[in-house]
């Protein structure tokens, strides 16, 4: 479980892989590699590693996060949720495990998980490194894979499609959005169903929406959509 170690520590510390590479004088291609278990790292990298995401060599190789201590994170308000193999903090569920169900009576304020989530309002931020059903989300969403939920309080970032109600921030999706209203940008790598947006819109497929604050960028497919300020 070394790739996923890498992986978590290196989110928390909001580096992105070519930054970790840039520090460790490595590819961005290795540290990929490394982080899908299809590589390690070179022994006397470890160390430097250790020290770059700021953890022990027992932590690195999984031998030190046992519950209720050192874990990624803060002792926080927020639900963090992961799995365990026996006392080894992994980061996602074995091929083995298809559905993982976890249930709690109550609000929830901020969610972090490692596997899918489908879970009800969640008051604050959620970010789940694959996908996200849920029902209204009052912070933002950041998710590996897709989003169907309602509205968003903050933005909206997934690694494919959106679906979900009015988001108060701006949007950047991989795949299609079908949403309401955008308060912020709105990008997409594929094509757009919306309501108002706020600010500018971004798309490579075709484009409905209502009116657009911004500027407009649609570059591929046929399209229609009616704006605020004539803009071309």
């Amino acid at each position: 479980m070394l790739g996923n170690t890498i992986g978590l520590y290196r989110r928390k510390l909001g580096m992105t892989q070519e930054q970790l590479a840039q520090r460790l004088e490595v590819t961005n291609q290795a540290v990929s590699k490394w982080e899908t278990d299809q590589c390690c790292p070179d022994v006397q990298l470890l160390p430097k590693l250790a020290d770059v995401l700021g953890i022990s060599m027992d932590t690195l190789f999984g031998r030190a996060a046992t519950a209720g201590e050192d874990l990624p994170w803060d002792n926080d308000d927020a639900f963090h949720i992961v799995m365990y193999h026996g006392h080894q903090l992994i980061g996602s569920a074995p091929a083995i495990v298809k559905e993982f169900t976890f249930q709690y009576e109550g609000a929830a304020k901020d969610v972090y998980c490692a596997l899918n989530l489908s879970c009800e309002d969640v008051e604050g931020d959620v970010h789940a490194e694959g996908s996200v059903e849920c029902g209204d989300v009052g912070g933002s969403v950041n998710t590996g894979d897709y989003v169907e939920c309602g509205d968003v309080g903050g933005a909206v970032r997934a690694g494919t499609y959106v679906e979900c109600g009015d988001v108060d921030g701006s949007v950047c999706a991989g795949s299609y959005v079908e949403c309401g209203d955008v308060g912020g940008n709105l990008s997409c790598g594929g094509y757009v169903e919306c309501g108002d947006v706020g600010g500018n819109l971004a798309a490579v497929g075709h484009v409905e929406c209502g009116d657009v604050g911004g500027s407009i960028n649609a570059n591929g497919g046929d399209f229609g959509m009616h704006f605020k300020f004539g803009k071309d």
